[in-house]
């Protein structure tokens, strides 16, 4: 089935008829959100890419994706676990080298290989507050060893599972201390509840982003994937980022788009490669993290 015919159908749909109407309450419940990014000082569209590199697979597709993105002008922000970074400390040390900013990302693997199949391990909600402070420290220690860089951010592994308000604080409280300024490590409702950009425990914490039509449900690639095993992104996945994007830039809503998927996940898979021309075509602004914080902080930290 072609689906160029499909889109143009959902698309008329979202804006007409029942379509709007949906829309519209969809945009509204974006309203709190536009409101605080305002104040924030984000004026436009941002685009805040970045890549959670926790297998072995992920290396190699980082590097081959990390000059596609750069020939499209998209910036990219690596997080990858420091067993992960140590492994593979040719390929990872390479893109720091040439530019490539990395976040902290623990220091414990994320991920073994169990039969048929990678396996998420390292669940900060099955470990003492003590050991999770102490994986964070041992990840900016590899993250500055391997890239020759220190990290100024930071995000836990399977973040979704440590977002109760004290796991929450924790890591923040844990990231100042290393100096850091941002974290990228909770859900999209905590970004509708605060907006883009917020203080907390002295640093900025960068919800990630969903979907105008789904805003509640994080837009990554681990979601949107149709074979976990060998790994193929459905057409969902683009069809909701370029609802999202078309409908904030229309809108002219200010925003960051705080996305993140897996290297191996999105690798030379249409739906990812078409959504990164797309943002090129439409020229939305690509940062890093250390480039959204400069953007921010003054005014979120004078709220």
């Amino acid at each position: 089935m072609n689906i160029i015919p499909r889109l143009q159908h959902l698309a008329s749909r979202f804006f007409s008829g029942s379509g709007r109407q949906q829309g519209s309450q969809q945009l509204a419940r974006l309203d709190a959100y536009k409101q605080a990014a305002r104040r924030a000082g984000i004026d436009r569209l941002y685009l805040f890419l970045s890549f959670d590199c926790d297998t072995d697979l992920d290396a190699d597709a980082a590097e081959e994706l990390h000059c596609f993105l750069t020939s499209r002008g998209i910036k990219a922000t690596y997080a990858v676990p420091g067993a992960q970074l140590e492994k593979a400390a040719g390929i990872y040390g390479h893109l720091a080298t040439g530019g490539a900013e990395f976040m902290n990302h623990g220091g414990l693997p994320h991920a073994e290989w169990r039969e048929d199949r990678w396996v998420g391990r390292t669940f900060y909600d099955s470990m003492t507050a003590e050991a999770v402070a102490v994986d964070i420290r041992r990840g900016h220690e590899i993250v500055t060893a391997v890239t020759g860089v220190v990290p100024t951010g930071f995000r836990a592994p399977h973040f979704g599972c440590f977002q109760k308000p004290e796991q929450v604080a924790l890591m923040h409280r844990t990231a100042a201390e290393l100096g850091y300024g941002y974290c990228s490590t909770t859900l999209p409702a905590m970004g509708l509840a605060k907006g883009p950009a917020y203080l907390s425990q002295g640093i900025v914490e960068f919800p990630c982003f969903g979907s105008v039509r789904n805003p509640e449900t994080i837009l990554d690639s681990w979601t949107y994937l149709t074979d976990r095993v060998n790994y193929a992104l459905g057409d969902d996945y683009y069809r909701l980022l370029e609802e999202t994007v078309s409908t904030m830039l229309e809108h002219r809503m200010p925003g960051v788009l705080t996305w993140y998927a897996d290297p191996a996940h999105v690798l030379d898979q249409a739906p990812f490669m078409r959504a990164i021309e797309l943002m090129a075509k439409k020229e939305v602004t690509s940062v890093t993290g250390d480039q959204l914080l400069d953007i921010v902080s003054p005014a979120v930290r004078m709220q």
